[in-house]
């Protein structure tokens, strides 16, 4: 299901916003702190009659044809809202979405299409990893609700929201036991192969320095020595180096990755158990916040 950014205003609030400019001169009859109401500017709000001002009856007609239009969109809303209840009933979770945004675009004010959307997201608070598909929803939806509301809420998905927390916070604890013993068996290992070919890298780059300086001072006295006396030890050295840097190039990586093997073991949460944890810690903590917001 697709949602929509929408972004309404709660009906029937005025803002009031105090001045506190410094601008009136001295002697004026009001004072510099006053409240300012911000009449929205429906259409045809300011048009004059011919006398320059807009009559009483003009005035109330326009008012009686608002109340009007607002009923019938709140009609509309709730009727689309009670559709939207049918079909989550009846498992249509993505036609039950498009419903309750239907809903919410008629009449925003209302606390419960937005709740209905968080509803299909998570199938009614079941499952949760789509609770951030949904967050302009979730918010739009608490900050609509009363304390009543909450209240109502709480009574209904309460307990069970409480018992999916414990269930995962006793899923994580195991898990991270799990962890714990997994990465424990695995470091003697890890650390016996890494002592092995750390010998052997470390012998290995010593028998290469060993051979590559004996060829080159071996190389500086093939010319001054006629024969083959000194130029056969030479290529010999030359190309015992040259194995041996294959030798320390090879051991090079396992060295590292060796070390990057450790050192992954000693941190908690490395492994597939470890990560299962993680998951089960941060979805714990996303369902005791919805029970805190509930409880608010």
């Amino acid at each position: 299901m697709e949602e929509r950014n929408l972004e309404f205003d709660d009906d029937g609030k005025i803002k009031l916003k105090r001045k506190n400019e410094n601008f009136l001169q001295e002697g004026d009859a009001a004072a510099e702190d006053e409240i300012v109401i911000d009449v929205p500017d429906f259409k045809g709000f300011g048009e004059e009659n011919e006398g320059g001002a807009v009559s009483d009856e003009e005035l109330a007609r326009r008012a009686a044809e608002r109340e009007k239009e607002q009923s019938r969109l709140r009609t509309l809303a709730e009727k689309t809202f009670e559709e939207a209840e049918a079909l989550f009933a009846a498992g249509d979770l993505d036609g039950a979405g498009e419903k309750y945004l239907d809903s919410a675009s008629l009449y925003g004010g209302d606390w419960r299409p937005w709740f209905g959307v968080v509803r299909v997201q998570t199938k009614d608070l079941t499952e949760f990893t789509g609770i951030y598909d949904c967050e302009q929803a979730y918010d739009k939806a608490f900050r609509r609700m009363s304390s009543e509301d909450r209240k109502a809420l709480a009574a209904q998905y309460g307990p069970r929201l409480e018992a999916r927390a414990d269930e995962y916070a006793e899923r994580q604890k195991s898990f991270t036991e799990e962890d714990v013993t997994l990465r424990e068996s695995e470091r003697p290992v890890l650390k016996k192969k890494y002592a092995s070919v750390t010998k052997i890298f470390i012998v290995s780059l010593v028998l290469f320095f060993l051979f590559a300086v004996a060829g080159g001072v071996l190389a500086a006295f093939v010319n001054s020595v006629p024969g083959m006396q000194i130029l056969i030890p030479c290529i010999v050295c030359i190309v015992a180096a040259l194995a041996m840097l294959a030798v320390v190039a090879v051991f090079a990586k396992r060295f590292v990755s060796l070390r990057v093997a450790l050192t992954k073991n000693a941190r908690a949460g490395t492994t597939a158990a470890g990560e299962q944890a993680r998951v089960c810690a941060e979805t714990e903590e996303l369902i005791r916040s919805i029970l805190e917001d509930l409880a608010k």
